[in-house]
């Protein structure tokens, strides 16, 4: 979900050195940085002639992000005297990329997120980047699950910058203060069920489980059980899009969330929107939260003031035992105008992955752990990342990381092996968030809802209203 990208918790100062191009909460916001190290030249050779790029930049009152991309610019042109680097502060909207390729004044790069993927590769508004990375020495080392959106017929269209697999978090003092023991990581429906129903408490206001109950975040969370169901939203046929959301996956996926609301496990007040379900979840009104990223455990941890070693966070429960734990998969990514000549792009790609696998992330994300510390703040990262584990950079951010167990938030090792992403749709999604919303809140305030009946009228009602007035050229 779009507005969810720009909340993660991993420090600004770390993933300054990777970009310069999101909004103020973004994990991605640019902060002080070092200069690049020796060794770290650009990936390919850079083009011979002269030629000119536009990055994505900010607005003008935006003088500190301003000041340290330019910073950046400056270390680029250092490696790169041939290339001159201009800004834009044009922030990408689905709305308007049409209107600037077709006047021919789009950047060179922009930022955008995993849901458009598909839909920037059929309009031809994104450059093949397939060969550069094939030639980047850090190829092997990026995460493939986080690649996956921009991944489009073998070819790459896009370079993840931050990410996030849905999950969920669990509060384990109230599990303890219940006598009641964690479900398995490897959990499924009815696991999380007979867990919501032990530590549920609704006497003293607590919650066995915060489902999102307001705004497209319904949505949202409800698409992870349709995904774990192995359902999808939508289809490409030729050039229609058609929904597929009413299917078994869908109706079993609409059957949970009414078993939480007959079981009376959701808040009393379920009309939760993003924050308000993290904020209940701090204050210990439920025992467990979907989110993305690590926002339920930051918030928790160093809102709620729960110590890091009563929080878990756990993949979407599968439907059944073995089958995969799969969640909504977004994130950020960099793309390539590919209007631009091929020294132009090159020069671009350079530019994108200049900062990506240096020594200063790692020097930022500790300098980011002692200034917490000294907060009494603790660092929480993100539990997905650009890299992949196993790389030797992998491995040294972790071991930055083990250098501060009493400061910094630990993800079971599990987690990561046991969840799967899928991509959110990619045509209209937030469209479809927001009539699913309807759905959900049907579900929690009516006592006898004909499930099958109702998914089949709001899947036709986004066919007709939504789906339909898509045109794919």
């Amino acid at each position: 979900m779009k507005k969810r990208l720009t909340t993660s918790v991993v420090s600004c100062v770390a993933l300054a050195v990777i970009l310069a191009g999101c909004g103020s909460n973004s994990a991605s916001s640019p902060s002080p940085e070092a200069s690049t190290p020796a060794g770290t030249a650009a990936p390919t050779e850079a083009a011979k002639k002269d030629v000119t790029i536009t990055v994505q930049g900010f607005k003008p009152d935006q003088k500190e992000k301003n000041d340290q991309l330019n910073l950046r610019i400056d270390r680029f042109k250092a490696k790169n005297p041939n290339v001159t680097v201009k800004t834009d502060d044009w922030q990408y909207n689905p709305q308007e990329i049409g209107i600037k390729m077709a006047a021919n004044n789009a950047p060179s790069e922009y930022t955008t997120y995993a849901t458009e993927g598909k839909a920037l590769v059929d309009k031809k508004w994104i450059a093949d980047l397939t060969d550069w990375m094939n030639g980047w020495s850090h190829a092997k080392d990026m995460n493939p699950l986080l690649s996956k959106p921009f991944q489009v017929d073998g070819k790459t269209y896009g370079v993840p910058v931050d990410g996030y697999v849905m999950t969920i978090t669990l509060n384990k003092k109230l599990f303890r203060d219940k006598g009641v023991e964690l479900p398995p990581m490897d959990w499924t429906w009815d696991d999380l069920i007979d867990a919501a129903k032990k530590v549920n408490d609704p006497a003293k206001g607590i919650a066995g489980f915060i489902p999102m109950g307001k705004g497209t975040e319904a949505g949202w969370n409800w698409t992870n059980f349709l995904y774990a169901a192995g359902g999808d939203v939508q289809k490409l046929d030729g050039n229609k899009v058609v929904a597929t959301f009413n299917s078994d996956a869908g109706l079993k996926a609409l059957e949970f969330y009414k078993k939480l609301k007959d079981e009376n496990l959701i808040p009393q007040n379920w009309a939760l929107g993003y924050g308000d379900a993290l904020n209940a979840f701090a204050q210990g009104r439920g025992a467990m939260v979907m989110c993305g990223s690590g926002n339920a455990a930051d918030t928790a941890i160093n809102e709620g003031g729960i110590s890091k070693d009563d929080i878990v966070v756990y993949p979407i429960p599968s439907v059944t035992k073995g089958s995969k734990h799969t969640g909504v998969l977004g994130g950020n990514y960099k793309v390539i105008n590919p209007k631009g000549d091929k020294d132009q792009q090159q020069a671009t790609f350079n530019w994108v992955v200049d900062e990506y696998f240096t020594d200063e992330f790692l020097t930022s994300t500790e300098k980011e752990i002692q200034d917490r510390k000294t907060k009494n703040r603790i660092y929480i990262p993100q539990p997905i990342n650009y890299w992949n584990d196993d790389s030797d950079f992998g491995k040294k951010y972790q071991d930055v990381l083990g250098k501060y167990p009493d400061n910094v938030f630990k993800y079971d090792p599990q987690l990561v092996s046991l969840w799967d992403g899928k991509p959110e749709a990619q045509y209209e999604g937030q469209k479809y968030y927001a009539e699913m919303a309807n759905v959900i809140q049907k579900i929690f305030t009516t006592k006898d809802v004909d499930l099958k009946k109702t998914l089949e009228e709001t899947s036709n009602k986004v066919q007709t209203e939504v789906f339909d007035k898509v045109k794919i050229e």
